[in-house]
């Protein structure tokens, strides 16, 4: 009899593991206040989140990129190596795939000097770029003299 009461203990055990999956169920019911926040979040607000508190990795960065000479900036090896290495020290990271992508854009982008189209680069290679991380970019691009 004793063998029989700690099967039936054991064949409970699993219907209170059921029980404790239950409260995982519940974030899947989110409220549409909730949905509406987060399907507002956009490329731009995610880079601020992820770049806060690297204020220090930043101005390291910077340095850096004051230090490399203009030969270095032609050559798109050298570029896809800053990438990486500032991705890392921002400790971000970022999948390889990325980083090609972003080398054959920043390619395009100098390739005809400094007239190269925002407006275009995004369209080939940006496809998740929204409107207001688009007018960030176009903040940082110089204005062409035409």
């Amino acid at each position: 009899m004793a063998n029989q009461s700690n099967k039936r203990k054991r064949k409970a055990s699993p219907k209170a593991g059921v029980n404790r999956q239950r409260p995982t169920e519940a974030p899947s019911t989110t409220t549409p206040e909730v949905e509406t926040v987060a399907s507002k979040s956009n490329s731009f607000d995610n880079l601020k989140k992820n770049l806060t508190g690297k204020r220090k990795a930043i101005f390291e960065i910077l340095d850096d990129v004051k230090k490399v000479n203009p030969d270095q900036w032609k050559d798109a090896h050298q570029v896809e190596q800053m990438a990486k290495s500032f991705a890392n020290k921002l400790g971000l990271p970022v999948p390889e795939q990325r980083i090609k992508q972003f080398v054959k854009a920043y390619s395009d982008a100098t390739k005809n000097g400094p007239n190269a189209s925002v407006d275009d680069l995004v369209k080939k290679y940006g496809k998740n770029v929204d409107d207001k991380t688009l007018k960030e970019i176009k903040k940082f691009v110089p204005k062409t003299k035409g």
